[in-house]
């Protein structure tokens, strides 16, 4: 597609790559920041309850341990600033660790920013509320197509070859602000389909507006 040869970057910040698999995506990320230089930085979440914490890791976006570099690309994962862009799938590099041992982010916009630990709250099946509280940051070189769902992101690069679900393409294309900011290679039309359900629910959504266009509405029984 024309789209493939598109550079997409900005300020030493890349396209974020969606993959239709999680492990696909865990690779990329690993290996990137393996190439980075210096000392890692380890972040355990602080869970309330060491019980629960396979269900915060999928009911939250942020996970049990993370690990950082200075140079690593991120995304935030949480909504802290509107008004100065500090916003869920914000993207941005590790600059520097505060004397706390922070997380300084430089973001696309120019602003740099320490992220502090944020809190999730997660409900379980039996109605008990259980809390996690992690860095709102997660390595962002790669992202599953899943994984991405509910976020807008500024530059993105997808892979369409693999996609194995009904309605994934659009997820992942969906992802992106503006065709500008988007990048599609490996791409494979018959990967690219939707629901079965879904198109028969639309095509009987579609057959009754049809017939309700000439029944006239508010109209009483005969006498």
């Amino acid at each position: 597609m024309s789209t493939a040869s598109r550079p997409l970057s900005s300020q030493d910040i890349v396209a974020t790559k969606l993959c239709s698999h999680n492990q696909e995506a865990s690779t990329i990320n690993t290996f990137q920041l393996d190439k980075l230089e210096g000392a890692e930085k380890r972040y355990v979440a602080e869970d309330s309850s060491p019980t629960a914490s396979r269900m915060l890791d999928e009911q939250t976006p942020v996970g049990s341990t993370l690990v950082l570099k200075v140079g690593a690309q991120v995304m935030l994962l949480k909504n802290i600033n509107i008004a100065k862009g500090l916003v869920n799938g914000a993207r941005g590099i590790i600059t520097t660790f505060s004397k706390d041992g922070l997380p300084v982010v430089r973001f696309i916009s120019g602003l740099e920013f320490t992220v502090h630990r944020e809190k999730w709250v997660a409900k379980s099946a039996s109605g008990s509320h259980f809390n996690r509280k992690q860095i709102p940051l997660k390595l962002a070189w790669a992202f599953s197509i899943h994984k991405s769902q509910g976020l807008t992101l500024d530059c993105v690069e997808i892979s369409l070859s693999k996609v194995f679900e009904a309605g994934q393409a659009y997820v992942a294309l969906s992802r992106a602000k503006s065709l500008e900011s988007l990048r599609i290679v490996d791409f494979n039309p018959k990967q690219v389909w939707a629901d079965p359900e879904v198109l028969k629910f639309y095509r009987r959504e579609a057959y009754n507006s049809n017939i309700n266009s000439y029944i006239p509405l508010g109209a009483g029984k005969r006498k």
